[in-house]
């Protein structure tokens, strides 16, 4: 694949598999490898792509509005594929694909939106402890993103990619987050889409996702039961199954 560059500035990406494109967009703290168990089972019927955003992962980050380039990072990626892409994206990566799907719909197979909202924001202690105890805010994020108690090893897998990708882009992260508000322009989204939340997440709960399928109107909503906010890796076999059957319906 052509290696994507955005101002001069390469954006990384993985890429696995062969067939139809999934493009995948993580959401605030994180990077590519936080898609691990979709891009190891997918591969097997499809193109499987994971964006490492600016400032995340291996990507350099670049100076802006942050949801302005995160948006620009992912339409360069979708240009290297050079065919309609099923756009997935978690938490910020779910206002990020939405964002995509009002400039290029015509670029777009599908999307996913995971764990995800017409706004997102995020609480203010949270904000707070991000600059005044880093360390105390990743740990409190961790407690909501999962149902507990979680397994053990997610949690520290997560926990890793939070304090690698550093305190200033979680805080970016987390303020393009509060600042996003899709509430007006939903009903403008017509291409086809898939949208997943876990029953118990506290991040983003599960009526945020009813009215996204209220307002999309070739929208289908999946609840998956028993995990919280990145259901993607507390139930990744369920997970992963309920996409690909989406993904090959719009393929």
């Amino acid at each position: 694949m052509p290696r994507a560059k955005v101002d001069g500035s390469e954006v990384y990406c993985s890429m696995n598999g062969s067939g139809r494109s999934i493009l995948f967009v993580h959401g605030s703290g994180c990077d590519h490898s936080l898609w691990e168990f979709q891009t190891q089972d997918l591969q097997k019927n499809f193109s499987v792509a994971a964006i490492d955003l600016n400032g995340h992962g291996l990507s350099a980050q670049r100076e802006g509005d942050a949801m302005e380039t995160y948006v620009d990072d992912v339409l360069a990626v979708i240009e290297t594929l050079n065919e309609p892409v099923f756009l997935v994206g978690h938490s910020l990566g779910s206002a990020i694909v939405q964002t995509v799907a009002l400039k290029k719909p015509k670029n777009l197979a599908g999307l996913g939106l995971i764990g995800a909202g017409a706004k997102l924001r995020v609480h203010p202690q949270i904000l707070e402890m991000i600059d005044s105890d880093f360390p105390k805010a990743v740990e409190l994020i961790l407690n909501w993103s999962f149902l507990q108690p979680a397994k053990p090893e997610l949690m520290q897998r997560a926990r890793e990619q939070m304090l690698r990708n550093g305190q200033a882009v979680l805080g970016r992260d987390l303020r393009a987050c509060d600042g996003f508000n899709m509430m007006d322009r939903l009903s403008e989204i017509a291409v086809p889409t898939l949208i997943v939340c876990g029953r118990h997440d506290q991040l983003t709960p599960v009526k945020y996702s009813e009215y996204l399928k209220s307002q999309l109107a070739r929208s289908e909503l999946q609840i998956i039961e028993s995990v919280g906010h990145r259901v993607m890796e507390e139930k990744p076999t369920e997970f992963n199954r309920v996409l690909c059957n989406f993904a090959q319906s719009v393929s």
